[in-house]
């Protein structure tokens, strides 16, 4: 790691043990993209405690510049955006700065990646769908994050808008907010089936987002199997994204 890395580029990793599952619904309540399921063994990685915040983006924002939006990074127009560009400088409104960092769609949410990476000196990535679905499982293999019985008010802690980091519950492998609070990015081409796809299954430039979001209702959206996908030039209120590593 660079010694001049400065402490709020830091990002909180926690170490998710290397193990197996089965990726998908062994549930056999779940979607028709849930199948077929297939057993994993993954080696043990890193994965953020928490989604970006702003406060950590926005130094991004700053030194990427006006490149930002010219390449479909981050919608700074957005109404209820707080991050936002006044002249030449990026800010944050008071108060937002421990929010999960939205409207970054996943080219925007790949090159802050990139950039901490340079920062750090260490490849710092998006989670695989594989590994997402994995670490929301935790030692136990739950359905939803927090156990196998679902109660809204445990997942959706900021009602009809995102939720600070690190509110509620953490799961046990000490991950907070991995469902219910924003859906988040993860490194992959979204395809119309949880075996391994060949092209023809793949929805070209649309990606994975998982961890049904504060705008759901329905408990089977909040479930670790749930796949839904995004066009990765997309900049929603809904959508944020954590960063992972290698172990």
């Amino acid at each position: 790691m660079k010694a001049s890395v400065p402490d709020p580029l830091l990002p909180n990793l926690t170490e998710i043990p290397g193990g197996s599952f089965v990726m998908g619904d062994i549930w056999g309540d779940g979607e028709a993209d849930e199948q077929p399921t297939r057993p994993i063994t993954l080696a043990a990685f890193l994965l953020g405690r928490h989604a970006v915040t702003n406060s950590q983006f926005i130094h991004f924002l700053r030194e990427a510049g006006g490149d930002a939006e010219e390449n479909f990074f981050v919608d700074l127009h957005a109404r209820r955006n707080p991050l936002y560009q006044d002249r030449s400088e990026f800010h944050c409104k008071a108060g937002c700065e421990n929010l999960p960092a939205t409207y970054v769609s996943w080219a925007g949410a790949v090159a802050y990646c990139a950039w901490l990476s340079d920062k750090m000196g260490w490849k710092v990535r998006l989670p695989s769908e594989t590994e997402w679905q994995y670490a929301a499982m935790g030692p136990r293999r739950l359905k939803w994050s927090l156990g196998d019985e679902f109660e809204r008010a445990k997942y959706v802690i900021g009602g009809n808008v995102p939720a600070p980091v690190e509110t509620g519950e953490p799961t046990e492998w000490g991950l907070f907010n991995i469902v219910g609070n924003v859906f988040e990015w993860c490194s992959d081409l979204y395809s119309f089936s949880c075996s391994e796809p060949g092209p023809e299954a793949l929805l070209p430039e649309n990606r994975v987002i998982k961890g049904g979001a504060f705008v759901l209702n329905d408990s089977a959206n909040f479930r670790n199997a749930k796949r839904f996908s995004c066009h990765e030039q997309s900049c929603l209120h809904s959508i944020g994204f954590r960063v992972a590593a290698a172990g």
